[in-house]
Formats: C-alpha cells, sequence, structure tokens
C-alpha cells in the first residue's frame, strides 16, 4: 500500500509540540483519554521488567507517576520544550534521579541496552504523517526492545461519530493565565480522509477584565491515523508477534463495532 503524503508541508511535530508546551498541562487535563489511558500505562509499568522506555514522554504525566511508585523510566522526546517541562514535573516530584530522559526522534533512537518495555501512549504514533514514516519507527522499536520484551500503544479509532466531533468548534477549557487573566481555550480540527491526516487547530482567547476579547494565539498539531488492519500489517512486517488488542483502556477485547480505542500490546519473539 502506498504510503499517502500530508496536504502541507508541516514544520514537525518537535517544532509544533515546541509551541504547545505552554498549554500542554491544561491540554492533556481536559482530553477524556489522558484521564483513562494513565492507569493502564502504569499498570504495565508496574509488570514490567526494565528497563522501560517511553516514548513521547511529553511533560511527564504518565512517567513521572511511575517514578514516584519507584519505576525508572527512560523516557524519549523530540521536543526540547516537552523534556525541559518533564525534567522540572520529575524535579518538583522528587524524583529527577529516577528519569532518564533522550532527545530523540521515534525513527532513530537507540538505547543503552534493550528495553524490557517500550510504551508509546496517547496516540502519538500519529505524530508520524506517512505509512513509511510508521512503518520505520516500527522496525526501529523492534530493534531496541529484548527479545520477549514487550511494546505497548495506543491510537485513534477514527469512527464516524469521532470524525463529526473532532471537525466541530469546541470550547475545551477556561482557566486563568499566570497574570490572572481570564483565558478560553479552543479547538477544531481539519481531516483530510484521503490522507488520513489531521491538522488540529487551538486558539486561546485572553479576555479583559470586562469580558472583551484582548489577545487571541493560535496553534497548529499535526497528526494522522491508521486503521486497525493497516497497524496489525505494520506490526508484523516490523516482526512483531501480536499478544492483544483491546478496544478501551478497561482491556474490553477489539471489536469494531464497540471499539472506542486500538489499544495494541505486542511482543519481540525470543
Amino acid at each position: 500500500m502506498p504510503s499517502p503524503e500530508p496536504p502541507f508541508s508541516p514544520a514537525g511535530p518537535n517544532v509544533e509540540y515546541d509551541s504547545f508546551a505552554e498549554i500542554y498541562a491544561v491540554w492533556t487535563d481536559t482530553a477524556a483519554s489522558t484521564r483513562a489511558n494513565l492507569s493502564f500505562y502504569l499498570d504495565a509499568y508496574a509488570a514490567a521488567e526494565g528497563p522501560i522506555v517511553e516514548l513521547g514522554v511529553g511533560d511527564g504525566r504518565i512517567a513521572v507517576e511511575a517514578a514516584t511508585q519507584g519505576r525508572h523510566v527512560i523516557g524519549v522526546d523530540a521536543s526540547p520544550a516537552m523534556l525541559a517541562l518533564c525534567r522540572q514535573r520529575a524535579q518538583q516530584a522528587g524524583v529527577r534521579d529516577n528519569i532518564t530522559l533522550l532527545e530523540a526522534d521515534f525513527r532513530e533512537f537507540e538505547l543503552e541496552e534493550p528495553a524490557g518495555l517500550i510504551s508509546l501512549p496517547y496516540h502519538s504514533i500519529g505524530h508520524l504523517l506517512t505509512l513509511d514514516d510508521k512503518r520505520q519507527a516500527l522496525r526501529q522499536v523492534f530493534t531496541q526492545v529484548r527479545p520477549g520484551g514487550r511494546f505497548i500503544f495506543d491510537d485513534f479509532l477514527m469512527t464516524p461519530a469521532l470524525k463529526r466531533h473532532m471537525r466541530q468548534v469546541q470550547l475545551r477549557a477556561a482557566y486563568r493565565s499566570p497574570a490572572g487573566t481570564e483565558v478560553l481555550l479552543w479547538v477544531t480540527s481539519l481531516l483530510d480522509e484521503p490522507s488520513q491526516s489531521v491538522t488540529v487547530v487551538t486558539w486561546e482567547d485572553e479576555l479583559t477584565v470586562d469580558g472583551l476579547l484582548d489577545r487571541r494565539r493560535y496553534r497548529r498539531l499535526s497528526l494522522s491515523w491508521l486503521e486497525p488492519t493497516q497497524t496489525r500489517a505494520l506490526l508484523e512486517d516490523a516482526g512483531f508477534d501480536i499478544d492483544a488488542c483491546y478496544g478501551d483502556f478497561q482491556r474490553t477485547p477489539f471489536a469494531q463495532a464497540t471499539a472506542r480505542e486500538q489499544i495494541w500490546i505486542v511482543r519481540r519473539p525470543t
């Protein structure tokens, strides 16, 4: 199957997430999937033999929590701004020694020793916009996990209902800025179905005390999605054995008609 090309030339996920760093805590705190996935990944980390590696570690929302439970986590991210947030979060939690951070691309990262578990939470495989990019990343993950080690990740399941929801203009959050002004965070998405790509557009409206618009800032995030059949084919091409595919973070076996996510647990053969 040929790799779909995105309908624009994105700046790159690391540059885009550098821009998102300022609002990332609000962004994740108001996402339903982040509330659902935290305990799922913490349970996986608790049960794993190390080393434990989290790709797309972001601000350390999952990794730092695991570190507070006594696990050592290697966090990989391409965004220096997000790694700085993770470092700060770990410092504030008193677990800086339990977090090792690596600035690297999913497609090229290299570990000092093979991992027992590699995870890629929060639909982050979607930051790779073409099938070729995803294929390269999965093949690289395969080389970095030891025989018998696992790779766990989740991706969007693009149902008609989700597509309708993403295309709507939504008020994502209302909060106070550090300066005390009222801020409204809005979001909508442009979906290009032939290329299976998404441009998420957010804007923050900072208001005066009289409720008038004082400042507006736009941000853009480029994403893509896989159909489950494509995901399975890419995993098998990379050499993984598939242990399970779930339709939600409660570990319900995947069924196309009822699933809300696609969550894959795969293993490098021994």
